[in-house]
């Protein structure tokens, strides 16, 4: 046991001494296992061979993940990012209580600290990218496959009416993934999506842990705090079961995407005018006649092999879609049209790609 400097019980021998570990039984825990057995290898792999580093703020969400990956054996590991955007008094608050609920369920506990300050560009997109390379060089470490985090189904809601606000297109409102390959090996998986907010509270409240509250969850000025705030309560009110709805339909609009990427990667794999040069040429009848849906990929996937995925961010459904209509516009009679670090040429019947 930890002691504190007086010798009484530390903070996390009372939450050793309070905590109830879920068991399989508890509905919410049983939706949550077997959603992160289904992202892992399904019916054919053994949950030795399926170890996780479960990515813990010590908020509600998270945690609710921990306590259930806690119930099957071997338990997970887990890892705490600690960055610079909060106070650091409250940081290293946040990360004592996580250390205490491991200590509690008994699982290892990593901690890794990244800098957004000196990252430049946007913050938040700074501290995801950061966040999610230090959770993957601890999988890497500890030889673990999965890493999970606790995106769930009200997280979905709001992502999809954000980029609805936005204007995204198939791939945009597809939201959250619910598993996506990070490299060498490892894999980030969200086995929390069919599961709401308020369940992940009430499994952490049966369980008798005492989460962290964020307060910059709290920030209205960001437009997912607002719509958390002003929205969700009244779409709530409205219906109940919002959120696992969305996630239904963003799990439906992933798949069509799929399909849509997959007709894209046959177009550009069977033009016979094929790649030469560092640069793509397709027929320009056959491009003009896609859909618009299938066009968005195509050329976000020209672009990435062309460029990289250096200004990607910048192609949206909206800017994309006005390229395209501006080459239907522009006929076979040629033309040349920009877009981020990409350059189109309309000649003798045919759409050259290059680098600008």
């Amino acid at each position: 046991m930890r002691a504190s400097y007086d010798g009484t019980m530390s903070d996390a021998d009372h939450a050793k001494a309070r905590i109830v570990k879920p068991t399989r039984r508890d509905p919410v825990v049983r939706a949550i296992v077997a959603s992160w057995r289904s992202l892992t290898g399904g019916s054919a792999t053994r949950d030795d061979g399926r170890r996780t580093l479960v990515a813990c703020s010590g908020g509600a969400d998270s945690s609710a993940l921990l306590l259930a990956l806690a119930a099957v054996s071997p338990g997970p590991e887990v890892c705490h990012v600690i960055h610079d955007m909060r106070p650091e008094h409250d940081a290293r608050r946040d990360a004592e209580r996580t250390r205490d609920l491991c200590d509690a369920l008994g699982v290892a506990y990593h901690e890794r600290s990244v800098s957004i300050a000196t990252a430049g560009g946007n913050a938040e997109a700074s501290a995801r990218t950061l966040r999610y390379g230090a959770l993957e060089a601890v999988a890497r470490e500890r030889g673990l496959r999965y890493i999970a985090t606790g995106h769930h189904a009200d997280d979905q809601l709001e992502t999809l009416l954000m980029r609805m606000l936005r204007g995204a297109g198939v791939r945009g409102m597809a939201g959250i993934s619910d598993r996506r390959a990070m490299g060498d090996g490892v894999t980030l998986v969200r086995p929390m999506l069919g599961v709401s907010h308020q369940d992940a509270r009430a499994l952490c409240a049966n369980a008798g842990w005492e989460w962290n509250e964020d307060a910059t969850n709290r920030d209205e000025d960001r437009l997912r705090a607002a719509l958390r705030a002003r929205v969700l309560p009244a779409l709530r009110e409205i219906e109940p079961a919002a959120g696992p709805r969305a996630a239904r339909t963003a799990a439906s609009l992933a798949s069509a995407d799929a399909a849509i990427t997959r007709w894209a990667d046959d177009v550009l794999g069977s033009t016979a005018l094929g790649e030469h040069s560092g640069s793509v040429r397709l027929e320009y009848d056959m491009f003009v006649e896609l859909p618009d849906s299938v066009m968005v990929s195509l050329l976000r996937r020209i672009y990435t092999r062309i460029v990289g995925k250096k200004g990607l961010d910048r192609l949206s459904q909206a800017v994309l879609t006005d390229l395209f209509r501006g080459v239907c516009g522009a006929g076979r009679r040629g033309g040349s049209f920009e877009v981020a670090e990409l350059e189109l040429r309309i000649c003798e019947g045919c759409i050259e790609f290059c680098k600008k």
